[in-house]
């Protein structure tokens, strides 16, 4: 099963408070032809997290996890091959709980033991499943294509062969037949508008990228459904015979480009909220502590930003900034554990609280949150100083 928003929805939700859970994240591809077959990747992390699971577990958790790392071993034994470029594994059979997702490759190679599912690398590469829908359409004809950035493929073809060509013309007037064929294209448009708006209510696509002659995109807009016309994004010009690598490398480069702008808007945003001392806060230690209060509307974050830390076992809470952490959860006493780069913590919290995430990758957007700290945080609601501070 391919990832999707909806299953890191549902991971995000999940809390095992006695069992612990095996999260699994697997390249399985060979990108370069110096990799490492998976298999020995797989025995690697899996040894290591055996050896030493990084939590404090009871003799009884302990078992548990080595019979899900069992599982595991069976389960690549038996099924990994039939993965393409990265797998996505959650385990703990006490739990009840046991469930694997293809993912893009970028999810890289980690392994750890949690109470809750570790939801960061699922929740980084969302931006990379966000499903599009691309529209190739002509007076004649139209091809339907769907996917995402790390997989995409055609869906259907229309050919209307009511739509008649000049050479049939006949003894017509010139005038009565173009009134003709452009009733024909009228019924052509309006079959296909209903295409895609049942193609949505199936599949929900975030994007749609229509190609084809400008004259033909812009009369076939006004057929779509509202609800298409809010997620149209853009055209570029295809013949209609292209391959499916060629659209999808088309259509990605106006989703990456729409993604981009949508980034710098969140940027300005955040930077004149927080410059007003309104409803916006910027640096870590400001951005926890909205975290901690539920206010995080939406966190902008620096993709390379690293910072060490600590989070609750008990209540997944990101303890604040210091520097001596705490050996106990300042919020709900539980023990803590400690981490090389709390981030990818702070994200996957806001994620579960249902804030936007903005992940900043190109470098002149990177450059302006760098003067804010490399993270920030648009607000919920405003928070009023206590008196005298």
């Amino acid at each position: 099963m391919h990832i999707t928003r909806q299953a890191v929805e549902r991971l995000a939700s999940y809390h095992s408070p006695d069992w612990p859970i095996v999260s699994l994240y697997l390249r399985v591809d060979r990108e370069h032809i110096t990799d490492d077959h998976y298999s020995i990747r797989l025995k690697n992390l899996l040894k290591q997290v055996s050896d030493n699971p990084g939590i404090e577990l009871s003799r009884a958790q302990l078992e548990a996890v080595e019979a899900d790392l069992d599982r595991i071993r069976v389960f690549f034994r038996d099924h990994g091959d039939e993965f393409g470029q990265g797998v996505a594994l959650f385990a703990s059979s006490a739990a009840n709980l046991w469930e694997v997702y293809e993912t893009p490759r970028e999810v890289g190679n980690h392994v750890e033991v949690d109470f809750r599912p570790v939801i960061a690398p699922l929740v980084r590469v969302l931006e990379l499943c966000e499903p599009f829908c691309v529209c190739l359409v002509s007076r004649d004809r139209a091809r339907i294509f769907m996917g995402h950035m790390s997989e995409f493929g055609e869906r259907a073809v229309r050919l209307d062969q009511e739509v008649p060509g000049q050479h049939e013309q006949g003894g017509w007037s010139q005038a009565r037949y173009q009134r003709h064929i452009e009733e024909h294209v009228h019924q052509h448009f309006k079959r296909l508008a209903a295409d895609l708006f049942a193609l949505f209510e199936q599949e929900p696509f975030r994007f749609l990228i229509l190609g084809g002659p400008h004259e033909v995109v812009s009369d076939f807009l006004d057929y779509l459904h509202p609800y298409l016309r809010e997620r149209y994004i853009g055209t570029f010009y295809v013949l209609m015979e292209a391959t499916a690598k060629q659209v999808r490398e088309e259509a990605a480069k106006i989703v990456r480009e729409w993604l981009r702008q949508e980034k710098q808007r969140y940027l300005d945003l955040l930077r004149n909220e927080a410059l007003s001392n309104d409803m916006g806060v910027t640096g870590l230690e400001k951005v926890v502590e909205a975290l901690q209060m539920g206010n995080v509307l939406s966190l902008i974050v620096d993709d390379r930003l690293e910072a060490p830390g600590s989070s609750c076992l008990h209540c997944g809470a990101v303890q604040p900034p210091a520097a001596e952490q705490p050996d106990r959860c300042l919020y709900c006493g539980g023990p803590v554990r400690r981490h090389a780069n709390i981030v990818p913590n702070v994200y996957a919290n806001a994620y579960r609280q249902k804030a936007n995430l903005v992940f900043l990758t190109e470098r002149e957007l990177q450059e302006q949150l760098a003067e804010l700290g490399g993270i920030g945080a648009i607000l919920r609601f405003r928070v009023t100083p206590a008196p005298g501070s």
